[in-house]
């Protein structure tokens, strides 16, 4: 098993910066996933790990060991990496076997072939697909093809598996059944794994660490459970989950005000502007208000989708007119009609962001 260490690592393309004093720590055996937007410098910087960009400045270390810096920049070919792109890139000419087994048989990695086919049919086993050795790829399914790219990843025992949006092409039910199982093989075989994603849900369900990315730089990283529950920013907020934004200020006292939370008894000259992300899941919906501390809101829309709904809701403002859009997730049949009034409230943690970061 191999760490990953990423420092101050930066790449440009002429005049564009595509990675920007980038760090990022994985620990060895963990599974990281890379979220961010298009165009953020995700898959560039897989290709500054495996070895097929060159940085600028910045250093990329494996267990220790430099393998990227300014005056060391060592060849693809030498870092024993698996890479799974955003298509599976087997050959067509090739069997699966023959597929699985390309890498074992270039450069410094030549074995005898009783070894190569035992490796084969181990990483062909491995990934649920040893009947299928003799097949040609089209022959396949796409989840299959998938499967047999990273038996060929994992064939030459990499120090790290770099996987590329590999499951973006599959249809929805396909690729969460692959997902689910080609990041199982990766962590039973305690393989160290970065993988880019633009699925919340896939980073947050499959992740040991998530790192956020944004405009080249990694903006934030931690456990899933932190990153969701703990956002910095409404940016990050919404990389991992539905957010809503409420204006509220913070006293000194460190009490947050807002139109969910009891107002103070005049201004405070000394409160900081900004604003409270909260999730829907946390707006609880109640028919009545029987003790009083419940906010009314009138529903706007309700979005079904089976398992849940999401319930815009508008709900009345500081001046006699303005009116706030919030969200509420409920679960179960959903009887809220258009036009209703309700009563809400706001059922958990208080996550205050500065003006200064709401305007960013």
């Amino acid at each position: 098993m191999t760490s990953l260490e990423l420092s101050e690592l930066s790449v440009t393309f002429g005049s564009t910066p595509a990675l920007s004093s980038l760090s990022l720590n994985v620990k060895s055996g963990d599974f990281a996933a890379i979220l961010g937007p298009s165009g953020c410098g995700k898959t560039t910087l897989l290709r500054a790990i495996a070895g097929l960009v060159t940085p600028n400045s910045g250093a990329i270390r494996f267990d220790k060991k430099l393998v990227s810096v300014s005056s060391l920049v060592l060849p693809a070919h030498k870092r024993n990496v698996g890479y799974l792109p955003q298509e599976a890139g087997l050959f067509p000419h090739l069997t699966v076997g023959e597929n699985v087994g390309f890498g074992l048989s270039a450069g410094s990695r030549k074995i005898k072939n009783s070894e190569r086919n035992e490796r084969i049919r181990e990483m062909l086993d491995l990934v649920g697909l040893i009947k299928l050795i003799d097949r040609k790829p089209h022959q396949l399914s796409g989840g299959q093809q998938t499967r047999v790219a990273l038996a060929r990843a994992l064939a030459i025992q990499p120090a790290i598996v770099l996987l590329d949006e590999p499951f973006s092409n599959l249809d929805y039910a396909l690729r969460v059944d692959v997902s689910e199982e080609v990041i199982a093989l990766l962590k039973k075989s305690k393989t160290t794994s970065l993988m880019v994603t633009h699925d919340r849900e896939e980073a947050l369900v499959s992740a040991d660490i998530i790192a956020l990315m944004s405009h080249g730089t990694i903006v934030q990283s931690g456990t899933p459970q932190s990153i969701y529950m703990g956002p910095q920013s409404a940016e990050m907020a919404q990389s991992t989950g539905d957010i809503v934004q409420i204006s509220a200020q913070r006293r000194p006292d460190g009490t947050v005000v807002s139109v969910l939370h009891p107002q103070p008894a005049q201004f405070d000259a000394r409160s900081e502007l900004g604003a409270l992300l909260i999730r829907p899941e946390e707006i609880r919906i109640h028919d009545t208000d029987k003790n009083g501390s419940y906010q009314r809101a009138t529903v706007s829309r309700v979005k079904y989708y089976g398992h849940d709904a999401m319930v815009e809701l508008s709900l009345p403002g500081v001046g006699s007119s303005e009116q706030i859009p919030l969200l509420a997730r409920v679960a179960g049949p959903v009887e809220y009609a258009v036009g209703e009034t309700v009563y809400i409230e706001h059922h958990g943690p208080i996550r205050w962001v500065s003006k200064k970061v709401t305007d960013r």
